[in-house]
């Protein structure tokens, strides 16, 4: 049995990025964000653009949805527009769950002090499959907002198809604020693995000022000012390598014109305007796309899991090991080497019972990416529908060849954080390298014969309790490609005692 340790850091998700090379034809760069003021009401038309609070801190941003019909008249509920992953949602889709917490419109500097808040009443409907975007139904209705001078703003009925000037208009965390940032989009379908969501079908912009906090951020089509995406992360800030091995971004696409290590990415929103009845947000509507939704669930929260490729013919392949939850009585599911193949009915498997759901089915033999892909049915002969399609949920490993030298043994620094030693590790997170340790009492400890698997992972470092010292420290690096350095053996004892 060994000490129960507290991590100083949780795992960073990475922003993505790729440098595509050079293009046949080039665009203006786009200038940078600007601050927006609204106290003599010059930007009252983007008043409705605001920052989503959990906990009395901020969070995200969202967009009010402006769902009157032709009278222009205002009966139903509020709602905000935001990305899934602002919605307090792990994998899969969910629809009418409570969600605590509150959002503040006509979010500019000059305009905070004394503004008012609302509370949020429910998330309507949320999806990572494939997607991150989100409805949220406020506890006030939309005409009380329009008379508290609230602007919302229309959702475009139909997706971009073509290349165009945008405005993406957000809260980054830099600082409290709206700021505007005007740039081109365009459509693509070049798969990004995204933390545990698969990206096939996607707008990219260029836009500057993009940060944390951002995300939720409506896309503004900048000649009608309708919503025609809603900002999910950005391409800025890692190295090829780690485009490549943890996002899929490889292979270039001449047909670009925004290189990826300058893109933003949204998500298009105009299947939503077809799930609104009379003002309300409904599931069920005829032309409504979201159902069948058979509410997948996972403990697993990587984006990519790691695989030794096989050495030869006689050794075993890797298997998914994946356990999951559905609503549905069945599951079907397949792997393939291309994200966009699991939108096709071919070579699903036939219908599973996800009683217990377990896929251990062989991954692959060849070193690079794999997709899984898995569908929720309740019977065997229902077949794939548009919202089935919607849906489908993808999971994502990498097969890789571990290549010589063996990674340095950890090196740390001790320091003394009153009733805790920290052990820190690194300055910074690398997705390319990380620690492994142990720790266990001194004299029960051999580190040459600890199962790996009981090992921990730390990013920048650990803290172990100072009450239990002195401790034996077992600890190895692990690369990427899944090299792993000797394991190396200390003692730790407080700071005092040396």
């Amino acid at each position: 049995m060994h000490t129960k340790i507290t991590a100083l850091s949780f795992f960073a998700l990475a922003t993505l990025s790729l440098s595509f090379g050079t293009f046949a034809q080039t665009i203006p760069e786009s200038p940078e964000a600007v601050l927006l003021s609204n106290k003599d009401g010059q930007n009252n038309k983007w008043n409705g653009i605001g920052n989503i609070f959990k906990d009395g801190r901020r969070y995200c941003t969202a967009s009010l949805l402006d769902t009157r019909n032709v009278s222009q008249t205002a009966t139903g509920p509020a709602y905000i527009l935001t990305n899934a992953h602002c919605a307090s949602i792990v994998s899969g889709a969910i629809s009418n769950v409570p969600y605590k917490g509150q959002v503040q419109f006509n979010y500019f500097h000059d305009t905070l002090e004394g503004a008012k808040r609302y509370d949020i009443e429910k998330v309507s409907w949320a999806s990572l499959a494939s997607s991150d975007v989100a409805i949220l139904e406020l506890k006030t209705s939309l005409d009380t907002l329009l008379k508290d001078g609230i602007t919302p703003l229309k959702l475009a009925t139909t997706a971009p198809t073509k290349r165009d000037l945008v405005h993406v208009i957000g809260s980054p965390g830099v600082a409290p604020g709206l700021r505007l940032s005007t740039c081109t989009q365009e459509p693509s379908k070049i798969v990004i693995v995204k933390w545990v969501t698969v990206l096939t079908d996607y707008l990219q912009q260029d836009c500057k000022g993009i940060a944390p906090g951002s995300s939720g951020s409506p896309a503004l089509d900048a000649s009608t000012g309708e919503i025609t995406g809603v900002l999910s992360g950005t391409t800025n800030g890692l190295s090829p390598d780690d485009q490549c091995f943890w996002h899929g971004l490889c292979d270039g696409d001449k047909t670009s014109f925004i290189p990826h290590d300058q893109a933003t990415q949204s998500l298009p929103v105009d299947f939503l305007s077809y799930c609104f009845t009379n003002e309300r947000f409904n599931i069920d509507a005829q032309r409504c796309t979201l159902k069948p939704n058979f509410e997948f669930k996972s403990e697993r929260n990587a984006d990519i899991t790691l695989h030794k490729k096989p050495v030869d013919r006689h050794d075993k392949a890797p298997t998914w090991g994946v356990d999951f939850s559905m609503s549905t009585a069945f599951y079907r599911f397949k792997t393939v080497r291309d994200a966009h193949a699991c939108y096709s009915s071919d070579q699903y498997s036939g219908a599973i019972s996800t009683a217990n759901a377990r896929i251990d089915a062989t991954i692959g033999r060849e070193a690079g990416l794999y997709f899984l892909c898995l569908i929720g049915v309740e019977s065997a002969e229902q077949r794939p529908s548009a919202g089935l399609r919607r849906n489908t949920q993808i999971l994502t490993a990498r097969l890789v060849e571990p290549v010589a030298p063996q990674p340095p043994e950890p090196t740390y620094i001790l320091e003394n954080y009153g009733y805790y030693l920290g052990v820190k590790l690194r300055e910074e997170i690398s997705r390319s390298i990380w620690t492994q340790y142990y720790v266990g009492p001194v004299g029960e400890t051999d580190c040459t014969k600890i199962d790996r698997q009981d090992y921990k992972r730390a990013d920048t470092g650990f803290v172990v309790r100072m009450d239990s010292l002195p401790r034996t420290l077992c600890s190895f690096t692990t690369r990427s490609d899944l090299n792993t350095s000797s394991v190396r053996t200390d003692l730790l004892e407080s700071l005092d005692q040396r």
